[in-house]
């Protein structure tokens, strides 16, 4: 069996990959489910959603590790990643506006958490 050195897998631990977090239910209960965009298959879930981003890490090195034993290649971060955050202004009508800022309290985001995750999953 092949073996894998822990300095290998971290190094893929500090690239900025992208995550999304999302609200999910069960049973009645809330949970937060996190995903690596590039990696698929690499999810945690948590009670929060500061929950499920600190298990995504062990997740991604599972992933990683798994990968390189594989000899899988492993995708790098995608261009949408931390170093290339862009900024742009959104117009919109107030009263569309409005229902954005309420359905973003509604779930407990910020608007621009919201927006993110309704573009995300478009």
């Amino acid at each position: 069996m092949k073996k894998i050195k822990k300095q290998e897998i971290e190094k893929y631990l500090t690239l900025p990959y992208s995550f999304i977090i999302t609200p999910d239910e069960d049973n009645g209960k809330t949970y937060y489910v996190c995903k690596i965009a590039e990696l698929p298959g690499c999810i945690a879930h948590g009670k929060t959603a500061i929950e499920a981003q600190k298990n995504i890490k062990d997740a991604i090195y599972d992933w990683i590790e798994t990968a390189l034993l594989d000899e899988y290649e492993i995708p790098e971060p995608s261009i949408n990643s931390a170093k290339s955050r862009k900024n742009f202004t959104l117009r919109m009508p107030g009263k569309l506006e409005n229902e954005v800022k309420i359905q973003a309290e509604l779930e407990k985001k910020s608007v621009n958490q919201f927006i993110l995750d309704k573009l995300a999953h478009a």
